[in-house]
C-alpha cells in the first residue's frame, strides 16, 4: 500500500458533517453514543471518510464520531505496534481501517468481531469476491474490503517521446525488454553523470514484490509460514535488480526516501507504484501512463488492499456496523478512487473520471485476475524489516546476493519459529 507523508489528523463529527453536502432525507435514530475510528491515508482517504461520516450522521445525528487518520509514513509494522499499544492500554478504537499487511497480525490475536454474517447483507453484494476471500483468517472473515492497489509500471510518456522510445506494451513486456528500455531512457551529461534515471529500483517491500512474482517465486512460501529466500529464482531476481543499478546504471541505489518527487519532476522515467500516485500526477500535470509489470516467467503483480474491522469489545457493535456500511459504501469508494485513494473494491464505483487518467486506467481491473496478495503473515512487522534490511544491503553491494539471501532466510526462519511458539 501507499506511504503518504502527512501529519496525523483528528476530526470531530461536527466538522465532518459541515464539510460534506447533505444527502437525501433518511430515517433518523435517536440513539446517543460516541464512536472512535482509527484509520489510515492522506487527502483522498480523508475526503472519503469525511463524506461517509456525514452520511452516517444523517441517520444517527446524536452519535459523535471521532476519527484519527495515520499517514503510515513509517510503514505498516509501526501501525501494528501502534494499534496493539491501544489495545494493551485498554483504549482501543471501535472501528479500525487497516491493510492486508496487518490482517493476520491483528486477526490472529482475536481483536475483531467476526463479520461473515454481516458480509452476507445486500450492502456488500458488489464487493469483489476475491477481496472478501483474502479478508479471512482461519476460516473467519474480520474485514470489509475497501480500495486496493496493484503495483504497475508507471511511466512518463513525455520522456519516452523525447527519447524516441516506444511506450511499453500494456501487458507482456519481458524483463530483457524492460532493461533495454530503462537503458535507453537513462540520460547522462558530458562528464558521464546521470541526470535522468530510466527506472527506480524500489526501496519498499510492497513495490518490489512484482519482480519476484513475475519470476514465479516469492520471498515467503505459499502459505506464509516460512522463508523462501533460498529459492534460486529469488537470487536471480535480486541479481537482476542489482545489475540494473551497478551494471546498467539505470537506477540509483535504493535509499530511505522514494523517488516520487523525482518522477513527477521528470528526473526518473519509470517507477513501480499503485493507483495512489494518480492524485499527485494530476496535480503536477504529468503526462503518464501505466503498464503491467514486465514478465520473466509468469504474468503477475502484487495486490494490497484496505479493510475495516470492528473491535471485538466495542460497546455498540450495532452502530459500529452501520458506520462501516457508510465507510465502505459505493459513494465512499467512488470518491476515494476519483481522488487517487486506490482502485474501488466495488466495480460499480468506478467512474468515468477514474478511467480517464491515466489513459490505461482500465488495466488496474484487467490485471486483477493475475494479482497475488503481498505476503502478510502474522509476524509481518518482523518479516518486512528483516527482508528490507537485507534487500537494501544487497542492492547497495554491502552484502553479496548469496550471503544476503542466506542471512535473511535464517532470520526469517527464526521469526517464524517464535511465531509458532506463540501460537500464531
Amino acid at each position: 500500500m501507499a506511504l503518504i507523508t502527512r501529519r496525523r489528523l483528528m476530526l470531530s463529527s461536527g466538522a465532518l458533517v459541515a464539510a460534506a453536502a447533505a444527502g437525501g432525507a433518511r430515517a433518523q435514530s435517536d440513539e446517543t453514543a460516541t464512536l472512535t475510528v482509527q484509520t489510515f491515508g492522506g487527502d483522498a482517504e480523508l475526503a472519503g471518510v469525511t463524506a461517509a461520516v456525514a452520511r452516517f450522521n444523517q441517520s444517527y445525528p446524536n452519535v459523535t464520531v471521532d476519527v484519527s487518520i495515520d499517514p503510515i509514513s513509517t510503514g505498516w509494522g509501526d501501525y501494528v505496534t501502534k494499534v496493539l499499544g491501544q489495545f494493551n492500554a485498554g483504549r482501543p478504537a471501535d472501528v479500525y481501517g487497516t491493510a492486508i499487511e496487518t490482517f493476520r497480525a491483528f486477526a490472529a490475536r482475536g481483536l475483531w468481531l467476526p463479520l461473515d454474517d454481516f458480509l452476507k447483507e445486500a450492502s456488500f453484494s458488489d464487493l469483489a469476491p476475491s477481496l472478501i476471500a483474502q479478508s479471512a483468517y482461519d476460516g473467519v472473515t474480520s474485514y470489509v474490503p475497501i480500495g486496493w492497489n496493484n503495483i504497475m509500471t508507471n511511466y512518463n510518456r513525455a520522456l519516452f517521446d523525447a527519447a524516441g522510445v516506444a511506450y511499453p506494451p500494456r501487458r507482456g513486456q519481458t524483463w530483457d525488454q524492460f532493461r533495454e528500455t530503462a537503458m535507453a531512457l537513462t540520460q547522462r551529461d558530458a562528464a558521464g553523470n546521470v541526470v535522468r534515471f530510466g527506472y527506480e529500483v524500489p526501496n519498499q517491500n510492497f513495490f518490489v514484490q512484482p519482480w519476484f512474482l513475475t519470476n514465479g517465486t516469492s520471498v515467503l512460501n505459499a502459505d506464509w509460514t516460512g522463508s523462501n529466500m533460498l529459492d534460486p529464482r529469488v537470487a536471480e531476481t535480486l541479481q537482476f535488480l542489482h545489475d540494473l543499478i551497478h551494471v546498467d546504471g539505470v537506477s540509483p541505489v535504493p535509499g530511505a526516501d522514494t523517488l516520487d518527487n523525482q518522477f513527477m519532476a521528470g528526473q526518473v522515467a519509470m517507477i513501480s507504484r499503485g493507483q495512489w500516485i494518480v492524485q499527485n500526477a494530476r496535480a503536477n500535470g504529468l503526462d503518464m501512463d501505466i503498464a503491467a509489470p514486465p514478465v520473466q516467467t509468469t504474468e503477475a503483480t502484487v495486490i494490497g488492499f484496505g479493510g475495516y474491522a470492528i473491535a471485538r469489545d466495542t460497546a455498540r457493535p450495532d452502530i459500529a456496523k452501520a458506520l462501516v456500511v457508510e465507510l465502505t459504501s459505493r459513494e465512499t469508494q467512488r470518491e476515494m478512487g476519483d481522488r487517487g485513494g486506490g482502485v474501488p473494491g466495488r466495480r460499480d464505483a468506478i467512474s468515468p473520471e477514474f478511467l480517464a487518467f491515466p489513459p490505461s486506467a482500465d488495466l488496474y481491473y484487467e490485471t486483477l485476475p493475475f494479482t497475488i496478495p503481498v505476503p502478510s503473515p502474522a509476524n509481518f512487522q518482523e518479516v518486512e524489516k528483516i527482508f528490507i534490511r537485507h534487500y537494501g544491503a544487497m542492492m547497495a553491494g554491502d552484502e553479496s546476493i548469496s550471503d544476503g539471501t542466506a542471512a535473511a532466510h535464517a532470520e526469517l526462519e527464526d521469526s517464524f519459529a517464535r511465531l509458532r511458539e506463540q501460537g500464531g
